[in-house]
């Protein structure tokens, strides 16, 4: 017994005399669930950024996507969340999704993790060609919580089709799979490329909607945080460029989190962003984008401006 004793007690003074052998720091991040971009984003960065930051323990929570990681950041049950900017920006009100909540005050920019599409997918003979052939169909809008849902509900709102469909809700993976086997008629998809989509493009043929012009402007009339982009037509095997409404996608951090872990998780990711992009594509616009986060009311997180300063990359 005095052995154990003292073994634990001479671990403890070593640990205490080492700062090396510290404890490591939890970093539990948000992204989506299966099928999601956000899903495959967290799990490509905890794995490579893990390779040099052996202190920090990342561990990827799965979620419905943008509003439960920017409700959990609030809630203080996250450290870091894949997360719209209009959530950050609805979240300070709050409004939206957020009314009736705490302020998105503790919200931290770290960088703009991409800008992500928001489209519909059917199947080829369907014989759903316009975003107003849905009027009366089952269309998947994505799991509970999640951005997708937000995001899709939005735009049908705007174009006044959402009282028209028979919404439902379920994972990007359950919503390819319902397609493809006829228990839906369409589904609803924020971000790209989306393995849901990608996997189905490669048996069956998809048709991805495309939006007119006067829809286009008639959803950044009704939410100014959309704007026109175009999806590549590499995107989807068989699916041409389409023009549709995006929306900025940021990683964010909880201010908890202490100033030198975010920055060295920043250079990291900036020093691997090769390894990051072939891990998910998304990873490849990855940039600081200071000033448009801070226009959504929240500031950089100090560890991600002192990266930015350090590079030059700061607006002064």
């Amino acid at each position: 017994m005095r052995q154990t004793l003292f073994a634990v007690s001479a671990a403890a003074l070593t640990a205490l005399a080492s700062p090396g052998l510290a404890q490591s720091t939890e970093v539990a991040w948000g992204g989506s669930n299966p099928g999601g971009v956000m899903y495959y984003m967290v799990g490509v960065a905890g794995t490579e950024l893990a390779k040099d930051l052996p202190d920090v323990n990342i561990t990827q929570v799965t979620t419905g996507g943008s509003t439960e990681n920017a409700k959990r950041l609030i809630k203080g049950e996250l450290d870091m969340g894949i997360v719209y900017g209009s959530h950050v920006y609805m979240s300070q009100a709050p409004e939206g999704p957020f009314e009736g909540g705490d302020k998105g005050t503790m919200l931290r920019g770290v960088a703009m993790a991409y800008e992500g599409p928001t489209y519909f997918v059917t199947l080829g003979d369907s014989g759903i060609s316009s975003l107003d052939d849905l009027d009366g169909k089952k269309v998947a809008l994505g799991p509970p919580g999640s951005g997708t849902v937000f995001n899709c509900s939005n735009i049908l709102t705007a174009l006044g089709l959402l009282d028209s469909i028979e919404p439902q809700l379920m994972t990007f993976a359950d919503a390819g799979r319902a397609l493809g086997n006829g228990q839906i008629d369409a589904f609803c998809q924020s971000s790209s490329p989306a393995a849901a989509v990608t996997e189905l493009a490669e048996t069956r043929d998809i048709t991805v909607l495309p939006y007119t012009e006067d829809q286009l402007a008639q959803i950044g009339e009704t939410y100014p945080f959309y704007h026109t982009g175009t999806m590549p037509e590499t995107t989807y095997k068989g699916v041409p460029a389409t023009d549709m409404p995006f929306t900025t996608v940021y990683w964010v951090a909880h201010e908890r989190v202490p100033e030198d872990v975010v920055q060295r998780m920043v250079a990291a990711a900036y020093a691997k962003q090769d390894a990051l992009a072939a891990g998910h594509k998304a990873w490849a616009q990855m940039k600081p984008d200071v000033a448009n986060f801070q226009k959504l009311g929240a500031p950089m997180h100090p560890g991600a401006e002192a990266y930015y300063r350090e590079q030059g990359q700061w607006p002064e």
